[in-house]
C-alpha cells in the first residue's frame, strides 16, 4: 500500500512539475518578446531544515531547472534562490516551500 501511495505522489509531482516548467517558460518568453519588462528580481530564503541532504539536492535542482528561478547556495538550513519575478519575498518563499520543498519531502 505504501508503494502505491508513493507512486501516486510521484505521478502527481511529475504533472505538477511539467505544468510549472511550461508556465515558467511562457512567462519568460512573454517577458522577452514584449517591450515592457515585468522582471522584479529578488533573492529568496527558503527553509529546508526538514529535508535530507538528498532532498535538498533534488529540490534545488528542480528549482534551478524551472525558468525564472536559480538556486544559488545552501547555508545551514537555508536555500538561497534568485527569482526573476518576485511579487512578495515572504509569499514567494512560502510558495516555493509549499510547491517544491514539501512535495520533494513527500516523494523523495
Amino acid at each position: 500500500m505504501k508503494f502505491l501511495t508513493k507512486m501516486i505522489k510521484m505521478i502527481g509531482f511529475g504533472f505538477f512539475y511539467l505544468k510549472e516548467v511550461v508556465v515558467s517558460n511562457l512567462r519568460v518568453a512573454a517577458d522577452i518578446v514584449t517591450s515592457q519588462h515585468l522582471m522584479k528580481p529578488e533573492i529568496l530564503e527558503v527553509d529546508v531544515s526538514n529535508l535530507t541532504p538528498r532532498q535538498v539536492f533534488v529540490a534545488s535542482n528542480l528549482i534551478t531547472m524551472t525558468p525564472g528561478t536559480l538556486s544559488l547556495d545552501v547555508v545551514d538550513d537555508t536555500l538561497f534562490i534568485h527569482s526573476m519575478y518576485c511579487v512578495d519575498k515572504v509569499a514567494d518563499a512560502d510558495a516555493l516551500v509549499k510547491n517544491y520543498v514539501n512535495r520533494v519531502r513527500d516523494v523523495f
